[in-house]
């Protein structure tokens, strides 16, 4: 059966609307106009486009059962009186063998429903498990994102800001992504050369060159000395002093007799064998170191300057720090090897080592290399910018699965094996309802070996007879499986109803064809059943003969009947609702398979209240009831309308007419106004249709609805329902008096009609 209703954003209900939770058997009162007919028509015609934000929520294992709904559009579309009315189907009674195989062939089938029930029910348990393992991996993908996003988000471009896409991302990249595997490192640089740097193409670093031959020169080892076959040579050589010698040597003049030294006189030949001991060869060595020496410092100083710019520019790719330390070193490496070239030549006898730069150069020269190959890529990068981007954004998306590849291991296998398990359930649900379905043709073949619409046509018409109809009963129509009205004598009865005769009748088919249907393969399948109003009239009569019927479909319900479900009753009639509501040895209160609810429309919005009892203790206090608590409702007028026309007439038989003839003119058009506002829409107002109803004008016609009782002399009565007596003893005797009223004038209806 039907568990929930929501209606919302259709009619009089706004975007919040209702929602109804059903039981077995539901009473639903409201005022005309409330919004009745709306739930009525969604439970007839879901299917409707109008009906696209409402919804039907059945009961768990619960199959979408026949709805048979009775309301005014139900009469319209089928019981036209200006033509034949469909005939219905239902089973005879002739087999009762037939009939019990029938049953046994629905409970069978009831059972494969109920297996189909439950694997519903394990699937959503299935679905909510898959939901979890995928709302858990949606998580761990974003938590990727969420790690690498500061350097790849020009990779996660397009899902950056969505979880579920992210996820789908990764999903797809893990099925047909096979790039190469690159470090995080490798991607980092790739990125920067291909999203973060300029677009501007890099000239290339010069490439290093330092001449270290001149580090190495020969004639910074040799020890430059005077001659050896002199006989001074020998003294100079033991004491070593060619250097001192070579330095007082320069100071010996052409003509001078005295040693610059000692300041005495020169032997006569001195100066001749000091001539002849640094000589010639001497002197070119003394030359060559001299010019060793600057080509030195003119090479190491030249390259050293040449290359600052590699610390001194902002060079991309290129480690300034490590370049600057090199310089550091290659300076101060030269600096020593000056102070040592300057010994050297002040000692040419001194044997000197330079320490090279060459070891300095070579990581100079590393670094260079790798920068120039990055400015290399990047310029290549440049020239072909749209496949870089593509190919990297392909890499960087197979570095994020294989990071994910343990989740989504993990989220691939569990979701196959709840996938497998659904979908072994579903072929279960496909089984049971094909052995489900082989039942319920065997059982409709069954059924049409008995199946008839005279049956019904003689239900009907007994129906009728038992009620008091008897100048008009049913017949077949001359189309077959169709039926028409007639009279006693034969004659076609269609234009000659009364009011009250199409009421009864248009039920008495509907109890019929619940009871049956129009189409012969449906005679015996379960069904929900709702009936909004059936009561237009106030024939007294009528009222308890609906009632009585219905009575005997909550009967049905109750003791389970396979054809029969639930039962939604909607009414705006007060003393429909007590009579259809009323359990015996129970009074008011709620039964548990019922619900009692109340439709309500304020400020043209539908609303609607459950209560734990029956809402409606005596029929007829109701109304006062809504006039006191919602005084400036759109019905208002109506309600008004109906306590007179309850009070006066249906009770005590009074004319309120007449009562208005007493009341001043400017009264009486007012008095007019409120009967002739209630009468255009009594009983049948649409659902759809809002009078513009103020509260000023329902302070006015509140004021004459008053003055009617107390013109009439019932002001006691007025105020009583008003709640202006605060003795409760009166109060209650006051109720009791209109309770009798209310058991005469029933018992003068019943009269009347025998």
């Amino acid at each position: 059966m039907i568990g929930k209703i929501r209606i919302k954003e259709v009619a009089s209900y706004d975007s919040t609307g209702i929602e109804v939770n059903l039981g077995k058997i539901n009473y639903i009162y409201g005022s005309n106009g409330t919004g009745k007919t709306t739930i009525s028509e969604l439970l007839r015609n879901r299917g409707r486009e109008k009906f696209s934000s409402c919804s039907i929520e059945w009961k768990p294992g619960v199959s979408d059962f026949d709805m048979f709904v009775y309301n005014r559009n139900f009469v319209q579309e089928n019981f036209n009186v200006r033509n034949d009315i469909k005939g219905i189907f239902t089973l005879g009674k002739e087999s009762t063998e037939i009939l019990a195989l029938i049953d046994q062939k629905k409970q069978d089938a009831e059972k494969h429903q109920e297996r189909i029930g439950k694997l519903k029910e394990n699937i959503e348990q299935k679905a909510g498990e898959v939901e979890n393992l995928h709302a858990k991996f949606i998580n761990e993908c974003w938590d990727l994102k969420q790690k690498y996003d500061e350097v790849f988000e020009d990779a996660f471009t397009g899902v950056r800001n969505n979880k579920k896409k992210f996820m789908e991302r990764c999903l797809d990249e893990a099925t047909n992504n096979n790039n190469d595997i690159h470090t995080y490192d490798d991607l980092i640089k790739r990125v920067e050369s291909v999203f973060k740097n300029s677009r501007e193409k890099v000239e290339t670093i010069p490439k290093i060159y330092y001449e270290s031959s001149v580090e190495q020169q020969s004639i910074f080892q040799t020890r430059i000395i005077g001659k050896k076959d002199i006989d001074i040579a020998r003294l100079i050589t033991q004491l070593n002093i060619s250097d001192w010698v070579q330095q007082g040597h320069k100071h010996i003049g052409d003509k001078d007799s005295i040693c610059p030294f000692c300041q005495q006189e020169l032997p006569v030949d001195f100066k001749e064998k000091m001539d002849e001991y640094f000589d010639e060869t001497y002197t070119e060595q003394i030359q060559i170191l001299s010019s060793a020496i600057e080509k030195y410092k003119k090479e190491t100083s030249s390259f050293l300057e040449r290359y600052r710019f590699l610390i001194a520019e902002d060079i991309p790719f290129i480690n300034k720090e490590k370049v600057a330390s090199q310089f550091e070193i290659m300076n101060s490496t030269y600096k020593e090897n000056i102070q040592l070239l300057e010994k050297k030549g002040n000692e040419p006898s001194r044997s000197v080592e330079l320490s090279s730069i060459i070891s300095c150069v070579e990581e100079i020269k590393s670094e260079v290399a790798q920068a120039n190959s990055q400015i290399s890529e990047l310029n290549r990068v440049i020239d072909n910018i749209k496949v870089e981007k593509t190919s990297l954004v392909k890499d960087i998306w197979r570095f994020i699965v294989e990071e994910n590849k343990s989740n989504n291991d993990y989220y691939i296998s569990n979701l196959r094996k709840q996938n497998s398990a659904i979908d072994g359930m579903e072929k279960g649900i496909v089984q049971q309802g094909g052995y489900k379905k082989a039942l319920e043709d065997e059982a409709i073949e069954l059924q049409n070996q008995l199946t008839s619409i005279l049956p019904s046509i003689n239900e009907i018409n007994l129906l009728l007879k038992s009620f008091g109809f008897t100048n008009f009963q049913l017949a077949e129509s001359d189309e077959q499986g169709n039926y028409k009205i007639v009279r006693e004598n034969g004659e076609d009865a269609n234009e000659t109803l009364s009011e009250g005769e199409k009421t009864f009748i248009t039920f008495l088919y509907f109890y019929q064809l619940i009871n049956g249907s129009n189409d012969q393969d449906k005679v015996n399948t379960a069904r929900v059943v709702a009936i909004d109003d059936p009561i237009s009239s106030l024939d007294s009569n009528i009222l308890f003969m609906v009632s009585n019927l219905i009575n005997n479909l909550k009967k049905k319900v109750r003791s389970n009947d396979p054809n029969f479900k639930q039962l939604i009753i909607l009414t705006h009639n007060v003393y429909f609702h007590k009579e259809i509501s009323f359990n015996k040895d129970h009074g008011s209160k709620m039964l548990n398979d019922e619900t009692f609810w109340i439709l309500r429309k304020t400020d043209n919005t539908s609303q609607i209240t459950k209560y734990e009892e029956n809402p409606i203790k005596n029929s007829y206090e109701l109304l006062w009831k809504e006039l006191k608590e919602n005084p400036n409702s759109i019905t208002t007028p109506n309600i008004m309308r109906r306590i007179l026309e309850n009070y006066f007439k249906f009770f005590g038989n009074i004319d309120v007419n007449k009562i208005i003839e007493e009341f001043p003119d400017e009264d009486k058009v007012v008095c007019n106004s409120l009967l002739s506002w209630a009468n255009d829409g009594s009983h049948h107002v649409n659902d759809d249709l809002y009078v513009d109803s103020n509260q000023e004008q329902n302070t006015i016609y509140f004021e004459v609805f008053k003055k009617i009782f107390i013109i009439s002399n019932h002001e006691a009565h007025f105020n009583m329902m008003m709640g202006n007596i605060e003795s409760e003893v009166e109060e209650n005797v006051a109720i009791d008096e209109a309770k009798k009223e209310i058991k005469e004038a029933l018992a003068q209806a019943a009269a009347s009609q025998e």
